[in-house]
Parts: C-alpha cells; structure tokens; sequence
C-alpha cells in the first residue's frame, strides 16, 4: 500500500529576506496600537509592509492566532499566507507552531457562524451554491405571483433574467437590504422593478427558511448573506463578541477598496472603537464593484474606526514607488491627478517617487525586532502627507459620469 507525506512548499519554509523598506513603509510596520489607515498606488509596497507588519509583531511576542489578516479570494490569502510564514521563520528566535490567521471576509465570517452552530449544538452551516440559488429563483418565478413590470415579463422565465435576479438579491444583502429597505429604494427612485424584486425576495426568504426548518437541515447561507448572518450573530451574543474582540490583538486589511458595507459592518464589530485594525488601500484599483465593493468606504475609514479618543484614525500615504523609473511615475502622475479622485481620499497618494531617489529607512524591520522602548503608535508624524487633503486644483470634469442605476445594484 502506498503511503503519502503531506509537505509543506519550499518557498513557505525557506526564511524570505528582510526586504529595505523606506521611511513611509517603516512607520507603518512600528505602528503598534489604534486603528491606521494606509494609503498607495500600484509598487508602493502594501503588500510588504502587511507582511513585515505581522512578522515583526509575532517575533516580538505577540500571539500569532491573534493576529487576523483578512483579503479577497483564496489565492490571494493562500500567498499572503506563504510569505508571512517565510518572514516569520525568517526572524522569529524561537520557533512558531501556531500561524496567523490569514483569511477572505467570507470564510472569516463562515468560521464564526460554524463555532457558534457548534456552541449550540447544531449542524455546521452551509453555502447555497449559484446553481441552486438559480434553481430556488427560477421555480419561483415561475409560479408567477409576483407582479413584475409588463416590459421584463417576456425575460422572467430565461437564464439571464434569474442570474440578473440572483445578483441584485446579493447587492442588496450586501447592504443590509431586506424586502422593505429594497422596496423604499424602489419607490425612492421610481424603479418599479425594484418592487416587484423586493416582492420576490420576501418569499425567496420564506422558501428557504420553509425549507430548513421541513428538513431540519444546517442553515444555509448564499455569499451575500454570509458576512451579514455573522454580523448579526455576533450582535445577538454579546458575550461571544467581546470573546473575539479579546482574542484579535491586531487585525490587518489587504485591499480594503474591494470592501463593501457588509464587510466594513463585521469589521467594525470586531476592531472598531480604537482596536488595533491597519487597513491598507489603493482607492484607484476597486476590482470587485460588480460585486458590491465601494472604493469611497476608503475615504470613510478614519471617522468610522476613530481612535479611543474618538478623533479620526490616521492615514499614512506610501509615496515611494519600488517599480517604474522616476520619468515614468512624473509622466503618469501628470494625468492621474486630473482623474477624478473617491470621496474624502483626495490625490496626493497619487503622487510618487521613484525608489532610487528614495531614502531607506534606519529603523528597525523584522529582520531586527524592535525593543520595548521603541515608540508605540508612532506610525503617521505630523510632517507626513496624508490623503485627507485633496488638491483643489485637481479638475473633475473630464471624469467619466456615473452610468444610470441598473436593476442589478441598487443605490443608496
């Protein structure tokens, strides 16, 4: 009988190299209590400095399960997760059984819901899957009781009109839009296909709640709800919230423009009110709109994760870039700052140098852990830029309008 032996890649136990950071990058990885939200374009080195920023707190002590990194997709935390196990076996004195946690804002969210079903007793949840979300939906309108407008009733029976559907549900979960909130914006806006889909989405909630309870099955969640049922789960048990609050020393969050409300929402839960949370953004690379994710949360983010004071969160821009050539970044920094910019971000993070005019930071990375003297939430000095002044001279009118709503995205 053959017999298999589960290794781990190279590349994630091989000690990775302490990368020379420059003096934007540096504050950020001393950066040690409160929350801060990080700014930079393409090449500036987010990603490093989420991975230095983690390395160095777990070699100085801190636990590294209560350290959370939350991204998007699974490849993108499967790589996250390499090379911070690199770093840390790079620079760690003694050796770490225990990894961080590196995870999507949905398969954080699955993993409470399933410790919570376990507390009770019950069946760990499960995802409702695209196929059988559409199979839900396409029996359902067929039965024909809702009253949709005359102009979409030759679609209702096609494919695309029950994925258009299913997507439009999913905003809306997003967006904590039950039937009613989805039924005000439809009269808000004159849309009456918006009513005739809050209709819908009552009974799609009865059915699948029918159906859970007749076959005492898990609860089952579609991608949308998923976040959102988690948020609500933790509000309902305050005691297992404060538990999580407790157990997450520090939360770090890789491409925070790709966020949407649901996951601000669960975010704020567990790291508001001054908790430790770096969020790290590029407001001008949003690439899961057409999944709910809205860049102007970026903007928001000091004043929705104020420090314990209760001002604004600092912002720290990365204004060196580690890729192109000064001529370069001068020729597209030239147009980019014309572009129109988010709410509240302004353009300065658009504005860049190139690495070989750049000073390397002297202080200390995690390839030297830094003492216990070091300076503590000393990350943003006041001589740094930050993104909350935006250039008045920065035009707007040769940005692209926004196009007219569409059934699928409900606006606020």
């Amino acid at each position: 009988m053959s017999t298999f032996r589960l290794v781990r890649p190279a590349a994630a136990t091989a000690g990775a190299p302490a990368p020379a950071l420059d003096e934007a990058q540096a504050r950020v990885v001393r950066h040690r209590e409160g929350p801060l939200l990080v700014l930079g374009g393409p090449g500036t080195g987010k990603t490093t400095v989420l991975v230095e920023s983690v390395a160095t707190r777990i070699a100085e002590g801190d636990d590294p399960e209560g350290v959370l990194i939350l991204t998007f997709g699974r490849r993108a935390a499967m790589s996250l997760r390499r090379r911070i196990e690199a770093r840390v076996s790079a620079v760690a004195e003694r050796r770490v059984i225990r990894e961080p946690m590196v995870r999507t804002f949905h398969g954080y969210a699955f993993g409470l819901l399933r410790a919570a079903a376990a507390t009770r007793g019950e069946p760990a949840p499960r995802l409702l899957t695209g196929p059988e979300q559409d199979l839900v939906i396409r029996e359902l309108l067929e039965d024909g009781e809702v009253a949709w407008p005359d102009d979409v009733r030759p679609a209702l029976r096609t494919r695309a009109f029950a994925e258009q559907l299913r997507d439009l549900l999913q905003r809306a979960a997003e967006r904590g839009l039950g039937p009613n909130g989805l039924h005000e914006r439809g009269v808000r806006h004159g849309r009456a296909d918006w009513l005739a889909a809050a209709e819908f989405l009552g009974e799609y909630e009865q059915v699948l709640a029918l159906r859970e309870t007749t076959t005492r099955s898990s609860a089952a969640y579609d991608p949308a709800e998923l976040v959102r049922a988690a948020a609500a789960m933790l509000r309902d048990d305050p005691a297992r919230l404060a538990a999580e609050r407790r157990r997450l020393r520090a939360v770090y969050v890789d491409e925070y423009a790709d966020t949407d409300p649901a996951q601000v929402e669960l975010l704020e839960l567990v790291a508001g009110g001054g908790a430790t949370v770096v969020a790290l953004a590029d407001p001008d690379s949003s690439t899961f709109a057409f999944r709910g994710s809205d860049p102007a949360l970026v903007g928001r983010f000091p004043a929705t994760f104020p420090r314990v004071d209760g001002s604004d969160a600092p912002v720290q821009l990365l204004g060196v870039n580690h890729r192109a050539p000064e001529a370069l970044l001068g020729a597209a920094a030239r147009i980019s700052v014309r572009l129109r910019a988010s709410a509240g971000v302004g353009v300065s993070h658009r504005r860049v140098t190139s690495a070989a005019s750049a000073p390397t930071a002297s202080a200390p990375t995690a390839s030297a852990p830094a003492t216990a003297s070091a300076p503590a939430a000393s990350a943003p000095t006041a001589s740094a830029p930050t993104a909350s002044a935006p250039t008045a001279s920065a035009p707007t009118a040769s940005a692209p309008t926004a196009s007219a709503p569409t059934a699928s995205a409900p606006t606020a």
